[in-house]
């Protein structure tokens, strides 16, 4: 039987919001990208509120919170935001949020520390690790100068990232309004991207980690080459399974849904695929590169390049991992992939 969501709540257009649970507001946000919206929330906690992801640094955004706050929380203050990781469309207003409410900022250490990497890249617009790691990869000349004019052209994402953080790790707890929210860390979309769970209201808001409808992206980065994404992200669902199957799930992206056990047989399902097709065109030896077409089958241009060589790379290092590729760098000095025989 194929995995279908169930969507228990009506859609929401950019910038309306809706109580989901009691205590809890859904913030629908756009985004200026082809994954076009974001979700955020909005909780009661006691005399204030908490924000979990504050959404990407452009005016609209500051619009629409200022707007929601307004309506929803008029007297009562912004006490925190929980950030469950540091990409941009849920970093990118931590700052506004400290400067205009005096919000502090929570968040996992790692996430908080590869938020300042990823702004220090974005301000100086020095990206020749990310080209170069891409041209070992076998990237063309066309690509690693496309990604260099995106990742250019992106301004600013971040509005200011707080230069204090109060940590937030596996398996705390934390109090919002009166009930016990279960932190759960896990790899693969970032390094320690953290999920909240409250047994109370039997609510997962689980970020980005996992999705009703679209894959998170799973990318191998420049930083650790050898590393293997994709297993962290498969150890993560182990600790989903302990949840209760009737969960409404709360993600960033698409809509709160239930159904997070055969999602998550779903995701399998989906990443075994690649893997598959991933180890079939190695029979003879492959670049990454030349591997993506096997494991996409839309056409991938300038701006989804970097995550589609990621997610190949993810793939690939998982194989090497369990012995069924090698990776060699050749006399071209081009890294190449070849299945063991």
């Amino acid at each position: 039987m194929s995995y279908i969501p169930d969507y228990p709540f009506p859609k929401l257009e950019y910038g309306e919001t809706l109580n989901v649970a009691p205590g809890i507001y859904w913030v629908r946000m756009p985004l200026p990208f082809a994954l076009d919206h974001v979700n955020l929330w909005l909780l009661e906690d006691g005399n204030g509120w908490t924000v979990i992801d504050t959404g990407y640094n452009v005016d609209e955004i500051k619009r629409i919170w200022s707007s929601a706050i307004n309506d929803i929380a008029p007297a009562a203050p912004i006490k925190r935001t929980i950030v469950t990781h540091f990409h941009p469309d849920h970093l990118g207003l931590a700052g506004w949020f400290e400067e205009k409410y005096g919000a502090t900022l929570w968040m996992t250490y790692a996430e908080w520390l590869q938020g300042h990497v990823a702004v220090s890249e974005t301000v100086t617009h020095n990206f020749d690790r990310w080209i170069e790691f891409y041209r070992d990869n076998g990237a063309p000349d066309e690509m690693t100068a496309g990604f260099k004019e995106v990742r250019a052209a992106f301004q600013d994402p971040w509005y200011r990232l707080p230069e204090t953080v109060k940590r937030i790790q596996d398996n705390e707890r934390i109090n919002i309004g009166g009930r016990t929210w279960q932190i759960i860390t896990g790899g693969g979309h970032s390094h320690e991207h953290a999920s909240l769970w409250c047994e109370d209201l039997n609510v997962l808001i689980s970020g980005d980690q996992i999705l009703p409808r679209i894959s998170s992206n799973i990318s191998l980065w420049y930083t650790e080459p050898d590393g293997n994404p994709l297993r962290h992200y498969f150890e993560s669902f182990k600790k989903y399974r302990h949840l209760p199957r009737d969960v409404l799930v709360l993600p960033s992206h698409d809509y709160p849904f239930r159904g997070l056990h055969d999602r998550l047989d779903d995701l399998r399902s989906h990443h075994q695929l690649r893997l598959d097709a991933a180890l079939k065109v190695c029979a003879e030896p492959q670049t990454a590169a030349e591997v993506i077409p096997s494991l996409f089958s839309r056409k991938i241009g300038v701006f989804e390049f970097g995550f589609a060589i990621g997610e190949t790379l993810a793939h690939l290092n998982y194989l090497v991992d369990n012995g069924s590729l090698t990776r060699r760098r050749d006399e071209d000095d081009i890294i190449r992939y070849r299945r063991v025989a």
